[in-house]
């Protein structure tokens, strides 16, 4: 199938109101029309009556043409018809619906705005499209027709979205604040390219404490959606009917303490990104209301029958492993695969190594000492950076900077063992052994954990001789 794609022109194709002679988009139906469909687009409203009469001027001049015919209304945020930015989102997603067919981008009628986001979707969505223009007739005296003009462009590998992107500086200045040691470097890339692709959901995955609400704002920060509401929601903190309201909003009577209509969190991101932490712990109830929206782009407020249409970007972000979750009936497979089309995996402290450890140490000390407006930076003392250097953290990079923001509250210049938490000192004191024991433990605990409690398994991932060396290891340290 052939498909012709165009804006209506709104003063080329109108004079007084009426459909012009001269119309760009009737002298292309009256001289080069070969196409199987005509998908005529507006940034009006559904009931734009100028559309109506353009497409009846159509129908009426070329009746046989009538069913290929077809007026499509483009929701642009904010109706900015001249940032590429907002446009782009839209017009990438109609290409992709036709991405089997051969595309004609008829670009003459629309802003300059919108010829470049044609151009840029040409140039880098890989679909079989063609960038079509009209010289008109006083223009072409030899003939006293209007011509035909094709135009040959270069095609990009890369995503156009880093192109486009608006208000946004060196994609580096996004990790000012944040430190992206090299086991986090291959997954900010990643994301980097999740960010490009306009509309997949992502969910990070990884313990609690590890950034995953920095790595979601930095996707929405390097996407196009950048200048639109970042929105993020813990899930796990709400119950069932007041997690509904948030997200969904209410209306006025809806239940008791209703007073006045409010938008939830889906409505609120309209256009930009909604960020679902702990969505491994809805209740059934709200994964099949969170399964509609997903699906069709539509929430419904508290105590209103009509749906409303969104447009926002999913990130969803959670702890649990929900194939798991699926696998017990406690979590939907659909709702899964729905948040799933993209995945991010970050890994817990633990696991990125004692480099990177000790060179978030550093970051803090220095982050923090900026935000506590200190003149000289806090220093540890050898005892005491033995003590932080052989805890494993369990409460991942969040623990750690908390950890120092609080030395910072009640430490001048040196910090001593006195001043650290006993729940950094006392595990290495019980153990009185070398800093390798306190990886040991939390090595066999993460295994025996991977594995579900299945000693064999555990002792073959863990290397040792036979099962009664890990039985004699759980119980010199405590293990259950």
């Amino acid at each position: 199938m052939k498909i012709l794609i165009s804006w209506y022109a709104f003063k080329n194709d109108f004079q007084d109101g009426v459909v012009s002679d001269t119309s760009p988009t009737l002298q292309f139906h009256q001289h080069f029309f070969e196409h199987d469909r005509h998908v005529i687009l507006s940034t009006e409203s559904d009931d734009d009556t100028r559309l109506d009469r353009l497409l009846n001027r159509l129908s009426l001049d070329f009746p046989d043409r009538k069913s290929k015919l077809e007026g499509r209304y483009m929701d642009i945020i904010n109706k900015d018809i001249i940032n590429p930015a907002m446009i782009r989102p839209k017009i990438e997603a109609l290409l992709m619906e036709f991405s089997e067919h051969e595309i004609d981008l008829f670009i003459s009628p629309g802003t300059p705005a919108m010829q470049v986001v044609w151009y840029l979707c040409h140039a880098s969505l890989g679909l079989r499209t063609q960038l079509l223009q009209t010289r008109e007739a006083r223009f072409n005296k030899a003939k006293g027709v209007p011509e035909l003009v094709r135009t040959e462009l270069e095609r990009w590998t890369e995503p156009v979205a880093a192109v486009i992107k608006e208000n946004l500086q060196d994609r580096a200045d996004l990790t000012n604040d944040y430190l992206v040691t090299p086991a986090l470097t291959p997954i900010y890339e990643r994301a980097n390219k999740v960010a490009e692709t306009e509309r997949v959901t992502c969910l990070i995955q990884g313990e609690s404490g590890t950034g995953k609400e920095h790595l979601a704002r930095y996707i929405h920060d390097c996407s196009a959606r950048a200048n639109r509401p970042f929105e993020a929601v813990n899930c796990s903190a709400l119950g069932n009917e007041l997690l509904e309201s948030r997200l969904f909003g209410y209306v006025k009577g809806a239940f008791t303490g209703a007073a006045q209509d409010r938008k939830g969190f889906f409505e609120a991101a309209h256009g930009g990104t909604i960020f679902l932490d702990e969505i491994g712990d809805i209740s059934p109830y709200m994964q099949q209301s969170l399964l509609r929206v997903v699906q069709t782009g539509e929430c419904t407020p508290v105590g209103e029958t009509k749906a409303r249409k969104v447009d926002v970007r999913i990130i969803a972000a959670t702890h649990r492993d929900l194939r798991s979750l699926c696998s017990n009936g406690t979590f939907r497979w659909d709702l899964f695969y729905r948040l799933s089309v993209t995945e991010l995996h970050l890994p817990a402290l633990v696991d990125r190594g004692q480099d990177e450890k000790r060179q978030l140490v550093d970051h803090f000390l220095e982050s923090k000492r900026k935000v506590f407006r200190r003149s000289k930076r806090l220093r540890f003392s050898s005892a005491a950076y033995h003590f932080v250097d052989a805890y494993t953290f369990p409460g991942n990079v969040r623990e750690l900077e908390n950890l120092i923001e609080s030395l910072y509250v009640f430490v001048e210049s040196t910090i001593e063992i006195v001043d650290l938490p006993g729940w950094i000192t006392k595990p290495v004191e019980a153990l009185n052994s070398f800093n390798w024991s306190i990886h040991e433990k939390a090595l066999i605990q993460r295994t025996l954990s991977y594995y579900v409690g299945n000693k064999s398994k555990a002792c073959s991932a863990l290397g040792y001789g036979s099962i009664n060396t890990l039985v004699s290891k759980m119980k010199l340290y405590g293990i259950e």
